[in-house]
């Protein structure tokens, strides 16, 4: 039964990719390397091109000179790929997400060596101005292809909306009130309520900025569907600063309920090494967040916003995939989403020039599509209710168990001879399958449950 429960690491993924490039086509290259992450790829990927809420994350250094000013024919060329994204599908909402907009441009706004003060109301001002006219660019290149641009800086700062101050309030009340503590554990206990409450206040407050503007820009496509949302992070509290860049389009991306994330980077696609240090980088084409990273520390650290920004999304009730890419061609981001280049990318040995994030294990997609963390090896009568009359698979069909899983997983089924004739999603774990064969095989075999471990409803056969 090893080929079928056999795991697949990513880190066998990238030593076989020195071998499999310019060797076998790409799908071949996805059926030996990606395993059960195949599946899952080739399900997101086959989904892009029937967007229809997408976010795009990019940074104002991706379409500038190293100088922090703008460049002009990277940005053209930007502003014709998204115009042509929404003009090819009536029904298509794209919303972009702008982050480094203010360190990358804010010097051309002061003399010398001017810096105001982050709590300033001239640095409050300066971000105003910038995002501003950065806004009017987009405007005035929108406007050639009949389409809008309208521009919203977000802040974390808001109305305690989620209730989480009153809460935090009246804990320090019942703190101070209480007459069985000393004032020096008074103070103490209310210096740790404040140091753990920090971080859930500002998540809450986001979250729920989130889901206001979520339900701003639903209303704006609602009324104004050739509209093109510009969003960019009001960091003028940096108290309260949030995560910024792809983490910040994540969040926003959830609260859309987006289809898809791209996210824009100069270095294009995730490598194993930086590949602005090393000529040994090797790309990743599928990166599936429901597995290990084969990274050490300080590669996960430098990949940090990067990583989390696909786990939040792919953590989603629905999944959104991840795709990262550069922007040095024009209608980069057309193909992504066009039928015939993905199609091409799969079937005519192309090796695509982004990676997709996805993730195996989430409940929402398919069972198909779902990493498989186990095998139920199943005897001969089991086999035949399941292929032949379509039965549920019961516990008294089971004979062995592989791998540790809990309930709810996706595993292998296999028949005696070792062979997989489906997939499902079991509803109890390894450990409790293994006791009931235990009680089946010995004397006290009466206790044995002839309960169903997967029902006909959550299983693929072959």
């Amino acid at each position: 039964m090893g080929a079928y429960v056999v795991k697949y690491s990513l880190q066998r993924t990238v030593r076989g990719i020195l071998f499999m490039v310019g060797v076998m086509n790409f799908f071949e290259h996805l059926d030996s390397e990606f395993a059960y992450s195949k599946k899952a790829f080739l399900y997101a990927i086959n989904g892009l091109p029937e967007s229809k809420t997408i976010v795009i994350n990019v940074g104002m250094s991706s379409l500038s000179y190293n100088t922090g000013l703008l460049n002009i024919r990277t940005f053209k060329n930007f502003i014709s790929d998204v115009s042509e994204l929404v003009n090819a599908n009536s029904k298509r909402q794209v919303v972009i997400v702008l982050s480094d907009s203010l360190e990358k441009t804010k010097h051309q706004y002061l003399l010398g060596n001017d810096n105001p003060s982050t709590n300033s109301g001239l640095y409050s001002a300066l971000i105003t101005l910038v995002h501003r006219d950065i806004v009017n660019v987009f405007c005035d290149g929108f406007a050639n292809f009949n389409l809008r641009a309208i521009g919203f800086s977000i802040s974390s700062v808001g109305a305690d909306a989620a209730g989480e101050l009153n809460r935090t309030l009246n804990a320090i009340e019942r703190i101070i009130s209480s007459k069985t503590n000393s004032d020096a554990n008074k103070i103490k206990s209310v210096r740790e309520l404040l140091e753990k409450k920090k971080s859930i206040t500002k998540t809450a407050n986001f979250n729920v900025t989130a889901k206001r503007t979520a339900e701003t820009l639903n209303g704006l496509f609602r009324n104004f569907p050739r509209t093109v949302p510009i969003l960019m992070e009001d960091i003028s509290y940096k108290d309260n600063q949030i995560e910024e860049g792809d983490v910040f389009a994540a969040k926003i991306a959830i609260a859309l309920n987006a289809d898809v994330m791209l996210s824009i980077s100069r270095k294009g696609m995730l490598y194993t090494v930086d590949p602005e240090k090393s000529g040994r980088a090797l790309p990743f084409y599928c990166f599936d967040t429901g597995r290990g990273e084969p990274f050490n520390e300080a590669r996960k650290a430098a990949l940090a916003k990067k990583l989390n920004a696909a786990k939040h999304v792919n953590a989603h009730n629905k999944p959104i995939p991840l795709v990262l890419t550069s922007y040095n061609n024009p209608y980069t981001i057309c193909n992504i989403f066009d039928k015939n280049t993905i199609t091409g990318i799969c079937q005519n040995g192309n090796y695509p020039a982004f990676t997709l994030f996805t993730n195996s294990r989430n409940p929402s997609l398919p069972i198909e599509a779902r990493h498989i963390v186990g095998s139920v090896t199943i005897d001969g009568n089991a086999e035949k209710a399941l292929v032949n009359d379509k039965r549920s698979l019961l516990q008294v069909g089971v004979v062995s168990v592989e791998g540790d899983f809990e309930a709810k997983s996706v595993v292998a089924i296999l028949n005696k001879n070792s062979e997989e004739i489906g997939k499902g999603i079991v509803e109890y774990g390894s450990s409790e399958i293994r006791r009931e064969i235990e009680t089946r095989n010995s004397t006290d075999s009466a206790k044995t449950k002839d309960s169903v471990v997967v029902s006909r409803s959550k299983m693929r056969l072959q």
